[in-house]
């Protein structure tokens, strides 16, 4: 078996050395890595290029500044994830560049995929620092955060690949799951972030994308307001729940188009539906 990672990283100087470093430490390399320098303004282009130089399975591609670009990466990734490239792998692994992790982590994720031949998406689970200790960032078991995953081809391929834009990484999960795939992060595979949780003016703003991610994924508004009841227990409480609600707002006042086709919409809103009925949902 074997995979094409791929990496957008835009002013990552601090971070993406740790991310190369554990790449280059794999059990299980991968065929190819394609590391995109997306316009940046420090050191990152020297980075990509020494490590192209310096390994040949990386690939290394600069872009220039100021092109337009939609939030999240994903329309920078899917210049090079052309079907052609696709179809030469059997897993394509996407990767932020503020990541670490240990020497097994390809080697990990591609065995689950030998265990479960109907698993399309996989992800580690992801521990972030708060007050100098790491800790695991909890999500339900179907999900897999956006800054790591894996595909098997077959599952990228159905689903079409990425969607640029807030909320991919839902719409991308909930596509495989309606075509028959079932998508899982593995608590016993871990990647640390590395990038600081910032100010509580960033916090509050990436509560505002959530709900606003969750709109333009179809969310059922009925879910959400359970989702929103559920954060205002939360810290910062009350606020940042009413935040992601008004996030989730704004789409429908705003008139925004959603990302997810009308079919992936019912088949989300169905599932969540039946989940907080209780009932058996692939939306646990």
């Amino acid at each position: 078996m074997n995979y094409l990672a791929i990496t957008p990283a835009r002013d990552e100087e601090r971070l993406l050395p740790s991310l190369i470093r554990s790449m280059a430490a794999q059990r299980r390399r991968p065929e190819r890595w394609i590391i995109i320098d997306d316009g940046s303004t420090d050191s990152t282009p020297e980075i990509v290029s020494e490590a192209a130089a310096r390994y040949d399975w990386i690939e290394a591609h600069h872009l220039e500044r100021g092109h337009a670009r939609a939030p999240g990466g994903e329309s920078v990734i899917m210049r090079f994830l052309t079907v052609e490239t696709t179809g030469q792998y059997d897993f394509i692994l996407r990767l932020d560049a503020d990541l670490s992790f240990e020497s097994d982590f390809a080697e990990l994720l591609m065995a689950e995929f030998d265990r479960d031949p109907m698993l399309g998406i996989a992800g580690p689970v992801l521990y972030e620092q708060h007050q100098g200790r790491w800790q695991e960032m909890r999500v339900p078991a179907f999900h897999t955060r956006g800054a790591a995953k894996m595909y098997s081809s077959r599952c990228f391929s159905a689903i079409g690949g990425l969607h640029a834009g807030l909320g991919w990484d839902t719409v991308d999960e909930t596509r495989a799951m309606m075509l028959g795939f079932r998508t899982r992060s593995f608590r016993e595979i871990r990647a640390y972030h590395l990038r600081p949780q910032g100010a509580a003016g960033g916090r509050w703003r990436a509560r505002l994308a959530t709900g606003r991610a969750a709109y333009l994924a179809g969310y059922s508004p009925l879910f959400m307001a359970a989702r929103t009841a559920r954060n205002c227990l939360e810290r910062p409480v009350l606020i940042g729940g009413l935040l992601m609600l008004a996030g989730f707002v704004e789409g429908y006042l705003r008139g925004w188009p959603q990302a997810a086709t009308p079919d992936l919409i019912r088949f989300t809103r169905r599932q969540q539906i039946r989940r907080l009925l209780m009932l058996e949902s692939v939306w646990r």
